[in-house]
């Protein structure tokens, strides 16, 4: 079995790099142009972020090594889902002393990760008042913690108008009546 290490080379525009030194693509730069301030890095001609895959796939020819790139570059998406569950999920509690209890805490954690999937679905075309922009989301998804907080968490009064149960949603959350449209329009089963 052979190992081989892939290295891609990225030319960058300075504006594209975060002063963050936590930015992934800032981390991706040869340190010492990371040590640059980033006023210096826009006199800089080239800045160049390079990431590294080390694997024992083959990778003889252009072909093979591009399909191990894409293979690799989209597995981390997948380690985001890991992630979430993580943090947001009850993966957090793992691992116990009694598989029992881990058992248990995986099937949580799997419900919370396939609402969260679901919500994901409900929310993708949310409108200008009610799009889930700014901190925890991540490609246009919200992580399971952002979305515990905008949509399940939020304080609501359940009140009787007219012989219905009305819930009554505070002002700005917008988006949880718009999932809770979507919800009331999905077909039935029966």
């Amino acid at each position: 079995m052979n190992t081989g290490l892939l290295i891609r080379r990225v030319r960058l525009a300075p504006e594209q790099v975060s002063a963050d030194p936590r930015s992934r693509r800032r981390r991706t730069l040869h340190p010492d142009q990371r040590a640059l301030p980033i006023a210096e890095l826009a006199e800089v001609d080239a800045i160049y972020g390079y990431s590294f895959i080390l694997t024992n796939l083959e990778l003889s020819t252009p072909g093979q090594a591009a399909a191990v790139e894409h293979r690799y570059r989209h597995r981390t998406s997948v380690e985001n889902v890991f992630r979430d569950s993580k943090l947001g999920a009850a993966l957090r509690h793992l691992p116990s002393g009694y598989p029992q209890v881990n058992t248990a805490w995986m099937w949580g954690a799997l419900l919370a990760a396939t609402m969260a999937g679901w919500l994901h679905q409900l929310t993708a075309s949310a409108g200008p008042d009610g799009t889930l922009a700014g901190h925890g989301v991540r490609d246009g998804k919200a992580m399971i913690a952002t979305l515990r907080h905008r949509l399940i968490g939020v304080p609501a009064r359940l009140v009787r108008h007219a012989g219905q149960l009305l819930l009554r949603l505070p002002p700005g959350h917008g988006l949880l009546a718009e999932v809770l449209t979507r919800l009331r329009a999905l077909p039935t089963l029966s």
